[in-house]
């Protein structure tokens, strides 16, 4: 059970969000602007995007950009434009510290109390790879004891950490959100279909039933 939205504090003037174009964080996102539209509050939801230009091909700020589009689409709320920026993963550091300098320039700006970000569990018995996309990257967000130290080093918060993708399939089918997730990505190769091999597409198989785009 969620509570992070229900709980969503209502004094809260602005708020980050990571918003990466998979269904996790594409949830969250609709989830806090539903929330927000439904009690009338005021908050500004900054989405941030980062993408990898390292990848051969770099095509996530086109699923964010589909995510955002819709979601925003769908509440009558003041959402500022998505905030996108792209670096080069060339060091073994975790992504969160090529995104934490933009990061802090959005919550000076903007005062922004803390950011959102819509990581979950692992499969079981199935933890992601150890490298995040490159072999020179160590870092890996495999659990929840991760994400809460994560949330120790940088003001981030993260309300699916206790949950698994399969929670996040129900959700979307709670919500009529079908659509929305075909409009997701979450395969790391460098095609525009799915490649169907890797570790995020046999997890959003495993939890949807279908690859990106609701491909069997």
């Amino acid at each position: 059970m969620i509570t992070y939205f229900d709980e969503f504090p209502h004094d809260v003037k602005s708020i980050g969000l990571s918003l990466s174009g998979g269904t996790d964080s594409a949830l969250a996102f609709y989830w806090l602007l539903k929330t927000l539209s439904e009690r009338g509050q005021q908050t500004k939801v900054y989405a941030m995007h980062g993408y990898d230009t390292h990848r051969k091909v770099a095509r996530s700020y086109e699923a964010a950009d589909r995510v955002y589009d819709w979601i925003t689409s769908q509440f009558n709320i003041d959402v500022p434009p998505l905030f996108t920026f792209a670096y080069n993963k060339n060091k073994p550091v975790g992504k969160y510290e090529y995104h934490y300098p933009n990061v802090l320039y959005l919550q000076r700006k903007y005062n922004i109390v803390d950011n959102i970000m819509g990581d979950t569990l692992d499969m079981p018995d199935d933890d992601r790879p150890t490298f995040d996309t490159h072999p020179d990257d160590p870092y890996k967000q495999q659990n929840k004891q991760e994400l809460i130290d994560m949330a120790k080093k940088h003001p981030l918060r993260a309300p699916f950490a206790t949950v698994n993708k399969k929670f996040i399939a129900a959700q979307y089918k709670k919500f009529n959100l079908n659509y929305l997730s075909t409009l997701t990505v979450s395969c790391t190769g460098d095609d525009i279909k799915p490649c169907k091999q890797c570790w995020w597409c046999r997890e959003r198989k495993w939890a949807f039933g279908t690859y990106d785009g609701g491909v069997d």
